[in-house]
């Protein structure tokens, strides 16, 4: 572990960037193979969240354009994300895996960086760094691999790092203006994928500002900040800007994402009911993520141990100090990650309305409870050191870390909600029946609509594009919702499209179609759980 506890190592002299990536992208690999639905281990991720990204994503590389043609509600770079993937593999999740694996990566490098901004050793980030991944991607709330939480995880994560490293390594000193820049970047990429994160940017700005003026009495500095953060937030709207401009549609990509998104999801509610759902749905997610919340409350219990011995004398002429177990922990800091937490959790919830998967960036806190961890092993080792066992520890260091690793690994498989999946063959999946079906009747190019449901996967696996703007049935608002059945159902009275998929009932309208096949799907992790499938085609004239 090379400690030192007379000189610690310095995070730039104890920091090589190129291995330490290898070991995140290597740990990333393990980490998402097992626990994403997306890997090559699963007959195909069913999830209809991530097929409709997919579809969207694919439909932008023959020109269709998200808001205007197509109609969903996540942001641009989401889109474009799986835009990316499909330029892989158009039929399956293959390229949605290898990003899913960087975003991983990048997520990991984060959490690695910020345990080294905390630990002594070399060896100790490295080493709980798998552990840490583990606890993250077996949560329920990672879900099935592909959300928009997912991808701008590591974006929180980045800037988790940025904001703890100033308050622990540089405060009171302002922060210096690239990193203010850096975290407003940050702050645009999550809202192009999705903006319900943003609470933890207002934050992290909210710190930054407030700092400036009362640590170093700079009140200028604090103003001139706040532009450079969202000048920083304006640079990632210039694609955007670029693209829907020339395509006609900055109107639409408002309406759909900004306006839907706000009035067509949020309930109604008073600020003692917002404050009652947030509770119980903090506590519901809890209960379901028991070993995130665990982790995260060892480091919220250690860290309010660590203030709180901040503020009692210590004797200096004790022989063991106490910096050996407690971390030095300045009040800026604690209040810093608690805001951070805080507001991350309130926009979060903020809207009365949560999914399971809501929540995944809150797992980014789980950080500071292997941080706790490591300084406890660390400062077991500094007393209990002996003579030539330091030497010897830092040569088994590559060891320990792939132990750790084989058994993180190993945890993962028999963790994750997802791996009983696996044991599904794409033979046994209803999908690839419907495929067959469609691909085997001779329409060329056939249309498709989904209707019942979100995008259960047959545009992707037939490799077809959507002809509706309402291509799936999505939950909004009842008076749009009225408006997508409408225009849904006129795409089957006019005999528009060749097929129509239905979610767990029979589509209705469909008189000029027979229903060809229908087929009953069970959930491995909760067998109560079947859902219908039925696939209607149009009659011959």
């Amino acid at each position: 572990m090379n400690i030192n506890s007379k000189k610690y190592d310095t995070p730039d002299e104890r920091r090589d960037g190129l291995f330490a990536f290898i070991w995140c992208l290597i740990t990333g690999a393990v980490i998402m193979t097992i626990c994403s639905r997306s890997s090559f281990l699963y007959a195909f991720n069913i999830w209809d969240d991530s097929n409709s990204y997919f579809t969207v994503g694919k439909s932008m590389l023959s020109g269709m354009v998200p808001y205007r043609d197509l109609f969903d509600q996540k942001g641009i770079f989401q889109y474009s994300i799986y835009m990316l993937a499909s330029l892989i593999s158009r039929t399956t999740f293959l390229g949605v895996y290898i990003i899913e694996i960087l975003a991983c990566t990048m997520a990991l490098l984060a959490a690695l960086r910020i345990m080294q901004v905390y630990l002594r050793s070399v060896s100790m980030p490295y080493i709980l760094t798998p552990l840490f991944g583990m606890t993250v991607y077996t949560s329920r709330c990672f879900y099935w691999g592909g959300s928009a939480e997912e991808f701008l995880f590591p974006f929180i994560m980045w800037g988790m790092y940025i904001s703890v490293k100033h308050f622990k390594e540089n405060y009171p000193e302002p922060m210096r203006y690239k990193r203010v820049l850096a975290g407003g970047i940050l702050a645009g990429f999550v809202f192009h994928i999705k903006f319900n994160s943003l609470g933890f940017f207002f934050a992290w700005m909210a710190m930054v500002f407030f700092a400036d003026i009362i640590g170093a009495k700079a009140v200028k500095k604090a103003f001139v900040s706040c532009f450079v953060f969202l000048g920083g937030m304006a640079v990632t709207f210039i694609p955007g800007l670029v693209y829907f401009g020339l395509n006609n549609a900055i109107v639409d990509w408002g309406r759909v994402y900004i306006y839907e998104n706000v009035f067509g999801y949020s309930k109604k509610l008073s600020f003692a009911e917002r404050m009652a759902v947030i509770y119980d749905k903090m506590t519901d997610h809890i209960y379901d993520n028991k070993l995130v919340y665990l982790t995260i409350f060892i480091g919220a219990l250690y860290f309010t141990l660590a203030l709180v011995f901040s503020f009692i004398p210590e004797d200096k002429y004790k022989i063991v100090k106490r910096d050996i177990v407690v971390i030095p922990l300045k009040v800026v800091e604690y209040v810093n990650i608690a805001m951070l937490l805080g507001f991350l959790i309130l926009i979060i919830f903020i809207g009365g309305v949560s999914i399971t998967y809501y929540p995944f960036p809150i797992n980014g806190f789980v950080v500071f409870g292997f941080v706790a961890i490591g300084y406890l092993i660390e400062g077991l080792y500094l007393k209990l050191r002996r003579s030539g066992f330091e030497d010897e520890l830092t040569r088994q260091a590559g060891a320990v870390m792939l132990a750790v690793l084989l058994v993180a690994g190993i945890m993962a498989y028999n963790i994750s909600p997802n791996v009983p999946y696996m044991k599904i063959a794409k033979n046994d999946l209803w999908l690839y029946h419907f495929r067959d079906y469609v691909l085997s009747s001779g329409i060329e190019n056939p249309k498709i609509i989904n209707e019942n449901g979100f995008d259960a996967g047959l545009y992707t696996v037939t490799d077809t594009l959507p002809v509706c703007y309402y291509f799936q049935t999505q939950t909004v608002n009842e008076e749009h919702m009225q408006k997508v059945l409408e225009e849904q159902k006129r795409f089957t009275h006019e005999k528009i499209v060749d097929f129509v998929i239905s979610v767990n009932r029979p589509a209705e309208g469909v008189a000029d179609y027979d229903l060809v096949m229908q087929e009953d799907f069970i959930d491995p992790w909760d067998p109560d759980q079947t859902a219908t499938y039925y696939l209607y085609q149009k009659k011959a004239e």
